[in-house]
């Protein structure tokens, strides 16, 4: 496997953003304790909670302090019933963003999938977005859960000053470990 030779400054510093807008009633208190696991490790984290928003409007002020993540991990269906709240609307309005410096985009979504919007994000050129990690099948709650608790935890770990396409493949390959050894079915592409 080849990576880019691209680096992203610093320890990672995780924005959680929560855009299910809780539309089956579980998904804010998955997104809660995927944020509670991660501050037990001890990540550097936006904010005390997820970022909860309905629409990527809402994602403004939080993108306003640059300096406080690396990484965006956003939490999203990939379609639902408001237009503004799918993953798609969420991946065009970020991409759109000339001011953003760069960053590693994971994205999870569990139960179905995006394939178009997913393969976008992978195959993004001159993006925000230069490390990205993205379902490409369905994944249950359990697996996604699962799989970005390891991906975040080794990348953390493994990756003191700086993210490197090298680390972000490390981590993608321990995740996917993970899975096979949990016989969870699902496939996450990256882009490192």
């Amino acid at each position: 496997m080849l990576w880019s030779q691209t680096t992203i400054p610093d320890k990672l510093g995780l924005l959680v953003i929560d855009g299910c807008a809780n539309d089956q009633g579980w998904e804010s208190e998955f997104c809660s304790r995927l944020f509670n696991v991660f501050r037990r490790k001890g990540m550097t984290l936006v904010g005390d909670k997820p970022l909860n928003v309905n629409r990527p409007q809402d994602l403004s002020e939080a993108l306003q302090d640059q300096s406080a993540f690396n990484c965006v991990f956003l939490i999203s269906h990939p379609s639902q019933t408001a237009e503004g709240s799918k993953l798609s609307s969420y991946w065009d309005w970020l991409s759109s963003l000339e001011e953003l410096e760069p960053k590693l985009l994971a994205v999870c979504t569990f139960e179905d999938h995006d394939p178009n919007t997913s393969q976008s994000i992978l195959t993004a050129e001159d993006s925000f977005a230069r490390f990205a990690v993205v379902p490409k099948s369905p994944l249950t709650p359990r697996a996604a859960g699962l799989f970005f608790m390891k991906f975040f935890t080794e990348l953390d770990f493994h990756a003191p000053d700086s993210i490197t396409g090298r680390m972000v493949w490390f981590s993608h390959a321990k995740a996917r470990e993970l899975l096979r050894r949990r016989r969870l079915p699902g496939e996450i592409g990256m882009r490192c």
